[in-house]
């Protein structure tokens, strides 16, 4: 403060003629000092206001004035906005010294922190982008419960304007992520369990960035009801009429024909294991450049729709194995309780369902990572290594479906086997 009154010495000494500047500095002169300082006021506090610094309380050295009541007495006694003529102690400004009426900085205030502003709130005339200070904020607005919801937005302005905090996303939750380095991460609040990104506040979404996955929802949100439509009225008709319903893997077996088949492609599953690699790979026609535009646009579309139909699979096989899940439990439960065993000794069938739904989670987020890839050598590896931890999941989810039918080492094989897939394809392809 000392270094801002020095300052502001200066900037009122810049401001005076030389004779004036001359009895300024005269140490005997204390009246004319102060004559001088009262002229200049109003100028120092438009300079303020000009590099948009608003400040609370008067400087040191100027306590015969009060910050607002130098604003409150402008010549004119038109309010700016309602242009009706008040009584002069009704007007107020900021530092800009634009003046309007209480009633109407009350209904400026009022209406945007209604709307969810906090820190936001600036002067009402047109082009001034002076912003509000609290304490002139909150006398202005009517009511305890309105008072209080500015008070939580400027909380909530100042969390989202500090790199190192972030705002768990969860319904209601009031808890604060702190971190030490902030990047794209996995966080899981301590309060909700909400899991989530820490830059984006999205759901976490490795292998796939944060503007990438920002890219795709906007893109799902946009084409969702062409792609649902699509999707519900062109699939290809098997042999057997039966109409089969799917439970969490893609794995699949008619309960009529008992023909082994896979939900997304079709195809025999006796023959996956080898071409998983083509079921989860997008093949693009490379002479698509020179065809029409509505060639390119079908293409498009196709391609789209083959990325998407592939996420929303394994986004519906994470609700279907969430019920599996939750029966493992129910199943654990029944077991100990009938003396079959403790909870240590089933607790391998909890834990390969909760490994089901890591990995599942992360080769749901590896189709947007796959649609926005260019073509090339990297591509092909990562579609490789897609498919490779896509059969794994199949696997894992076929005989944690059917737990009572494998010995529990089989079980525990073809977890480590998925881990490793999962944790090889995100050393190699998510930047950390």
């Amino acid at each position: 403060m000392r270094d801002l009154k020095k300052h502001r010495d200066y900037m009122v000494l810049e401001n005076l003629s030389v004779v004036e500047r001359a009895a300024f500095t005269t140490n005997n002169r204390k009246a004319d000092q102060n004559r001088l300082m009262k002229s200049t006021l109003i100028s120092f506090y438009e300079i303020l206001a000009y590099i948009k610094i608003s400040i609370r309380r008067p400087l040191p050295g100027l306590h015969v004035f009060t910050f607002y009541s130098v604003f409150q007495a402008p010549q004119s006694l038109q309010c700016g906005v309602c242009l009706q003529v008040v009584r002069r102690d009704s007007l107020l400004a900021l530092p800009c010294q634009h003046s309007f009426c209480k009633a109407c900085w009350e209904q400026h205030c009022t209406v945007l922190v209604k709307d969810g502003m906090g820190v936001g709130i600036s002067c009402m005339a047109q082009d001034c982008s002076l912003q509000m200070p609290e304490d002139f904020v909150l006398p202005l607005l009517p009511g305890e419960e309105l008072k209080d919801k500015y008070r939580r937005y400027l909380f909530r302005d100042y969390v989202e304007s500090h790199f190192q905090l972030q705002l768990c996303p969860g319904a209601d939750c009031p808890i604060v992520i702190k971190v030490q380095e902030p990047r794209a991460r996995r966080v899981q609040c301590s309060c909700c369990s909400e899991v989530f990104c820490f830059k984006c506040r999205q759901m976490y979404h490795a292998p796939t960035d944060c503007a990438t996955i920002r890219k795709w929802l906007t893109k799902c949100a946009d084409d969702s009801e062409t792609a649902n439509y699509i999707s519900a009225h062109t699939k290809d008709v098997r042999s057997c009429i039966l109409c089969t319903g799917k439970d969490g893997c893609n794995h699949m077996q008619c309960s009529k024909c008992k023909h082994d088949f896979c939900w997304m492609c079709l195809g025999d599953w006796k023959t996956h294991g080898s071409e998983y690699y083509e079921c989860s790979r997008y093949k693009e026609n490379p002479d698509i450049v020179n065809q029409s535009q509505q060639a390119q646009a079908r293409e498009a579309l196709k391609k789209y729709l083959f990325y998407f139909e592939r996420w929303e699979n394994h986004n519906k096989s994470l609700q279907l194995e969430a019920q599996t899940y939750q029966r493992i439990q129910e199943k654990i439960q029944e077991r100990v309780m009938n003396n079959l065993g403790t909870w240590i000794d089933w607790q391998y069938l909890h834990n390969a369902a909760k490994l089901l739904a890591k990995c599942r989670y992360t080769l749901q987020y590896t189709y947007p990572y796959a649609y926005y890839m260019e073509s090339g050598p990297r591509k092909k590896l990562f579609e490789y290594q897609q498919a490779q931890l896509e059969a794994e999941i199949e696997n894992l989810s076929w005989k944690v479906e059917r737990a009572d039918s494998y010995e529990r080492g089989d079980l525990e094989n073809q977890m480590h086997i998925a881990e490793q897939r999962r944790r090889t394809l995100l050393k190699d392809f998510h930047d950390t």
